[in-house]
């Protein structure tokens, strides 16, 4: 109940003012709404495109040609966690590079094999064999190339030269692959490499010589959301709100109400629990106090530790103290009559 006399108090005061910022925020809701609805979010999303792949690897192929319980002469072995020198004393290195097919790719491949002896980690003696090297332009797709290499040779150079450092440092054997390739779009390389063990009876290599990359274009671009509708919805709403709170304040001030009757009706419910029913009295012998608002009489009231008094018979309000009486009425002229002061 105040928060509603309050709130017609403030349209009767300030009617215009009102209107006119109900009417902006109104119109900037519906705007804002229309705005918010034509103009729907997008989102940057990134796309991988023209994707190339690129592979290279190495199989190794060795054909018996000496002695073995194990195997047959002439018996072809494949990719073999382990091969034996007496019986096959040369292993073929066939390296594959894969490139796109449908593009002219420039590849070149290097493999070599590397001996180092090391102490601590770092190296004192190394030796590089290069054993196969191509550059080559490739139009289908695939680049192979074979190289033999004689490990009966490489197991004695390793003997002999574990023979010569002795107990100062480690012999390693490796194996190293770097592919390198250029096309229109991109251009990399691919690097591998597997460590060799080399004993007086066997040889193997501790590993795969594989490697791959797959090439491709980054590419941004704007994708358009759906439209925040229930945004829009909730700021059209509060447009349409404003709008009817502007013209109900409009209607409030235009009825040009009692500015004074509604202060003191605001007074009455806002000081309710110190204001009894009640007459007041009209004795000759008090003296009557006119106060200009009731907020005012209950204040005298409060301080003087007394309750205002409500006559309804004449809509007056009135504080008794000895012989004085203080009051407040609505119809100030027809109470003073009535009073005869």
């Amino acid at each position: 109940m105040a928060l509603d006399i309050r709130a017609k108090s403030l349209a009767a005061r300030y009617g215009p003012v009102i209107v006119a910022v109900l009417v902006i925020v109104g119109t900037l809701a519906v705007v804002g709404a229309g705005l918010i609805y034509a103009n729907p979010p997008t989102e940057t999303v990134t796309e991988r495109t023209d994707e190339q792949r690129f592979a290279t690897g190495v199989d190794t192929v060795a054909v018996v040609t000496g002695e073995s319980r194990l195997y047959d002469r002439g018996e072809r072995l494949r990719n073999r966690p382990v091969y034996f020198i007496n019986a096959t004393p040369r292993l073929t290195f066939v390296t594959n590079t894969t490139v796109p097919e449908d593009e002219s790719v420039t590849v070149t491949q290097r493999l070599v094999l590397e001996q180092s002896a090391e102490r601590g980690d770092e190296p004192f003696w190394e030796s590089t064999r290069v054993l196969s090297a191509t550059d080559q332009r490739v139009t289908d797709g695939r680049l192979t190339t074979e190289t033999t290499v004689d490990m009966a040779a490489v197991a004695e150079r390793a003997a002999e030269t574990r023979s010569a450092i002795g107990g100062v440092g480690t012999l390693t054997t490796r194996v190293r692959l770097r592919v390198t390739y250029e096309t229109d779009a991109y251009d990399g390389d691919l690097a591998t490499t597997a460590p060799v063990t080399v004993t007086g009876r066997a040889y193997w290599l501790d590993g795969s010589l594989a490697a791959n990359r797959t090439e491709a274009t980054t590419v941004s671009r704007q994708v358009e959301e759906p439209p925040r509708l229930g945004t829009a919805l909730g700021m059209a709403g509060l447009g349409l709100l404003a709008y009817l709170l502007a013209g109900t304040t409009g209607l409030v001030y235009l009825r040009n109400p009692d500015l004074d009757a509604m202060e003191t009706e605001l007074a009455r419910t806002r000081y309710d629990e110190w204001i009894s029913r009640g007459e007041i009295p009209t004795k000759a012998e008090k003296q009557y106090i006119r106060i200009d608002t009731l907020e005012d009489l209950v204040d005298i009231a409060i301080d003087s530790g007394k309750r205002v008094i409500y006559d309804d018979s004449y809509d007056a309000y009135g504080v008794v103290d000895a012989d004085i009486v203080y009051y407040y009425a609505s119809d100030e002229n027809e109470f003073a009559d009535w009073l005869g002061v």
